[in-house]
């Protein structure tokens, strides 16, 4: 067995590991069926509150800086990339924090496995978790705001979300890879996605942003990935007319994921010398 064949073995059994973890607790769906359908929801309606009652002018307003006139779809969408920036950022830092508090990532260090594998397994596990929000996500659209995509433009919206894997796997394995030397992510984790949510465009257009956010806001992967969902959703635009931004989003994929690899190896030579490895 080849040396890459033995780190594909590992990585495919620590993916598994965490597939077995998140089965053995069943009472965690729960939250992915309940909290995806209750909380955009609930923003749904704010908005049509807001607008007294889907006021044209209101509407209009809204349709001339995010592009479309269907706030649900807008919201739903938003809230579905924020769910999905909530499990790529806990998920893969959370592993690797439990299995340094349970003792299992030295010995884990101690076998020729590829020191990578314990940092870009984890995330694979999430994503059964990711696409059964999506699909109560998109139930829930049609069931009470009758939102139906036409079946063409959902394909389009799946080409764009698997093409955006690989930038928001990315993002999950920079920011769990600061568990080697710190130990605890929770609080960068909520600035992170703070500052996603609010610059990305999930929760509001992006051209509601000062200058400067706006510049910022295009460095992040997650801006094009929820504009060009919206797009193809919502606006009628084919795979043709967003090939620009798919182009920007793998480029920034690749530089993330170098970081990610550079920050991994450093803050590993770190922990060894410090003997973090064995703190919690």
């Amino acid at each position: 067995m080849t040396r890459l064949q033995a780190d594909l073995r590992a990585f495919a059994a620590a993916a598994l590991k965490e597939l077995r973890i998140t089965r053995r607790y069943p009472a965690m769906y729960l939250g992915m069926i309940f909290w995806p359908v209750l909380l955009p929801a609930v923003w749904v309606l704010m908005a049509q509150a807001y607008s007294g009652g889907n006021d044209a002018r209101a509407v209009a307003a809204f349709a001339a800086r995010a592009g479309t006139s269907e706030i649900a779809g807008f919201v739903f969408v938003g809230f579905a990339m924020y769910m999905w920036l909530s499990t790529i950022l806990w998920g893969p830092g959370t592993a690797l924090r439990r299995d340094q508090m349970q003792g299992s990532l030295e010995a884990t260090f101690l076998t020729p496995a590829s020191r990578l594998v314990p940092l870009f397994a984890p995330p694979m596990a999430a994503l059964p978790n990711i696409l059964l929000t999506f699909g109560v996500m998109g139930i829930a659209l049609w069931l009470l705001f009758g939102v139906v995509p036409a079946p063409d433009a959902a394909i389009r919206a799946v080409v764009i979300t698997l093409l955006g894997l690989p930038a928001m796997y990315a993002i999950g394995t920079l920011f769990a890879a600061g568990v080697l030397r710190y130990g605890e992510i929770g609080p960068v984790v909520q600035i992170v996605r703070g500052t996603f949510v609010l610059a990305c465009g999930i929760t509001f257009p992006v051209a509601m942003l000062p200058a400067w956010a706006q510049f910022g806001a295009a460095l992040l992967p997650p801006t094009y990935i929820v504009a060009d969902i919206r797009a193809v959703l919502l606006r009628g635009f084919g795979l043709a007319d967003v090939v620009g931004d798919v182009l920007i989003t793998l480029g920034l994929t690749v530089v993330i994921a170098f970081l990610a690899v550079f920050l991994f190896r450093a803050l590993e030579t770190s922990a060894r010398r410090t003997g973090m490895l064995s703190r919690f």
